[in-house]
């Protein structure tokens, strides 16, 4: 019976081999299949995850396959009997392991000579070739589904939701349009088309089911429309250009003063002019003085094609006219010298309206980019206007800044118009606003974003004035 269970252990060993090649080519063929599958529905997946079960799939199938082949004696014997023409000499024996009989033991004895006379060796395996097609099928599959490239998918665009919906949103806009309102320093002009913008503004973003999108495309609108109307409402840049433009001294110098917006920059230039016209002794020359004036310099100013109602051109058409009276009255010294002191006030009062006027485009928009979350531009729809002095040291000292927005603007001593008690320094003004907030803080008025960007605002003008000093 050695040679029974020799042969037994080599049918064993090819069940087990047969086992292992058909479950290495399922386990390859699934895992081989789920990425294939997931490539070209474009979909994520992990790749440890599959060959996870790949390998799950080739235990479980191997397992089961092997007690599936795996041969009993019954099996054993008739292959022994089948292979080696023992007309089932060997079966017998097994099947009657059992019993006892003259003709049982004779054929026992018979079937245990034959099984040792014979050669282990001449049984034979039933393991094909064919069962190598299975490891050289799974092979390519497994390397076409690691090379073949998936279906490129582009990942749907994260939907950004508005915050239009926040009533808070309105009611920060209409704060805005309140407080633009309020600046009793913007020119009319420009404070109807600011107003009206954001109103428009309002209505844009207050419908239902608007997308974040349709809401940043308003507001950039919005902002675009308040540049535009900031540029084409505010002369002093086409007024500045043209004076410095003047091959006429005085008339240069005036133009670049304008472009500073700063104080006494201007009072300086006027004082130039006023000296320009009135040095010379001799009436004739004084009167060519003028005309050189206003042929080189007011003139160029007329070229700008103005509106006749704006402020600043409407200030220099009356120093024009003013200064020919005034050389044409009997002490015209005095009279240029009032007239050039006249303009001073009026000139520097048309030039802060225009520098708030610009300030107050730069300050909504920095507003309705806080509110509506916008990425910080990497250019500035609106230029920086420039700082006030770095020298001033008292308040009460003359100075420049002011009448502006932003932490750029100094609280200095220019003059400013309070409803209340006329024209008074800029600083005054800073204190009796920042007062004003405090209390509508302290009576929960105001939103609390609202109330700590004006907190800020006024806390960064107080420490402009301290680093200057």
């Amino acid at each position: 019976m050695d040679n029974f269970k020799k042969i037994k252990r080599k049918f064993t060993i090819e069940a087990l081999l047969i086992a292992l090649f058909a479950a290495l080519f399922i386990g390859v063929a699934v895992s081989s299949i789920l990425v294939l599958t997931y490539k070209q529905l474009g979909l994520e997946y992990n790749l440890l995850l599959f060959i996870l079960i790949g390998v799950a799939v080739f235990v479980v199938c191997g397992v089961i396959l092997f007690f599936i082949l795996k041969p009993n004696n019954i099996k054993v014997a008739k292959r022994i009997d089948k292979q080696l023409h023992l007309k089932e000499k060997v079966h017998t024996m097994i099947e009657y392991e059992g019993k006892e009989g003259y003709l049982v033991s004779l054929q026992r004895e018979d079937a245990k000579q034959k099984l040792n006379e014979i050669s282990v060796k001449k049984v034979k395996f039933k393991f094909h070739y064919f069962w190598l097609i299975f490891p050289l099928v799974a092979l390519p599959l497994c390397l076409s589904s690691i090379l073949v490239k998936g279906v490129e998918t582009t990942p749907p665009p994260i939907e950004e939701k508005p915050i239009s919906g926040d009533p808070k949103i309105i009611q920060q806009i209409r704060d805005l349009i309140r407080e633009v309102n309020e600046d009793v320093n913007l020119i009319p002009a420009v404070k109807e088309a600011y107003v009206g913008h954001l109103e428009d503004l309002i209505t844009a973003i207050d419908v239902p089911n608007i997308t974040r999108s349709d809401e940043v495309e308003a507001v950039n609108l919005t902002i675009n429309n308040i540049s535009y109307s900031r540029i084409n409402l505010n002369s002093i840049d086409n007024i500045a250009d043209a004076l410095s433009n003047s091959n006429q001294e005085e008339a240069h110098l005036l133009g670049v003063a304008l472009d500073t917006f700063l104080e006494d920059e201007i009072n300086n230039a006027l004082d130039d002019i006023g000296s320009y016209i009135i040095t010379p002794s001799s009436p004739t020359q004084r009167k060519q003085n003028f005309e050189e004036l206003v042929t080189n310099g007011f003139n160029l100013i007329d070229m700008e094609r103005l509106p006749e109602d704006d402020e600043l051109y409407q200030v220099f058409i009356n120093l024009k006219a003013d200064l020919e009276t005034a050389l044409n009255s009997e002490n015209n010294t005095s009279a240029v010298n009032t007239v050039v002191k006249d303009a001073k006030a009026d000139l520097n009062y048309a030039v802060l309206r225009q520098k708030e006027s610009l300030d107050m485009a730069s300050y909504i928009e920095a507003r309705l980019t806080v509110i509506f979350q916008l990425p910080d531009p990497e250019e500035p729809v609106n230029p920086d206007i420039p700082d006030g002095p770095s020298d001033v040291e008292d308040p009460t000292k003359p100075g420049g800044g002011g009448g502006g927005h932003g932490d750029t603007i100094y609280p200095g001593n220019d003059p400013v118009y309070d409803p209340d008690e006329g024209l008074v320094p800029y600083y005054e003004v800073i204190n009796k606003y920042s007062a004003y907030i405090e209390g509508l803080v302290q009576d929960g008025v105001i939103s609390e974003e609202l109330a700590n960007y004006y907190i800020e605002y006024f806390n960064n003008l107080y420490q402009a004035n301290e680093d200057s000093e």
